[in-house]
């Protein structure tokens, strides 16, 4: 059974700082994703990102379900997800930092 978030066409941004899986679900309208996006381009970490609010309505629903799932809920956006282990809900600075091995 593949995943919802499989179905997904991530966009990569460059960096140098790589030694970790780091995807961002966000959304296109929100002011916080788009500061924890310029947050990890301003420190140079390699990432991924969609905005789910872009994505067909059905994909969206089955991604946001298997992240609640996934990772006991999940409510709150920019979601940092690393290492597809790990998943911070809300864009704290500090908490970003350590889970991406900037700290």
């Amino acid at each position: 059974m593949s995943s919802a978030v499989d179905k997904v066409e991530f966009n990569d941004v460059p960096g140098s700082i790589n030694k970790h899986k780091v995807r961002v679900f966000s959304l296109s309208t929100c002011a916080f994703c788009r500061k924890a996006q310029d947050y990890l381009k301003e420190q140079a970490v390699a990432f991924q990102y969609v905005y789910l609010d872009q994505l067909d309505f059905d994909l969206k629903r089955e991604v946001k379900q298997e992240l609640k799932a996934r990772f006991e809920n999940i409510p709150v956006f920019p979601i940092l997800v690393v290492d597809d282990e790990t998943a911070i809900s809300g864009y704290v600075e500090e908490k970003w930092a350590a889970a991406v091995g900037l700290q």
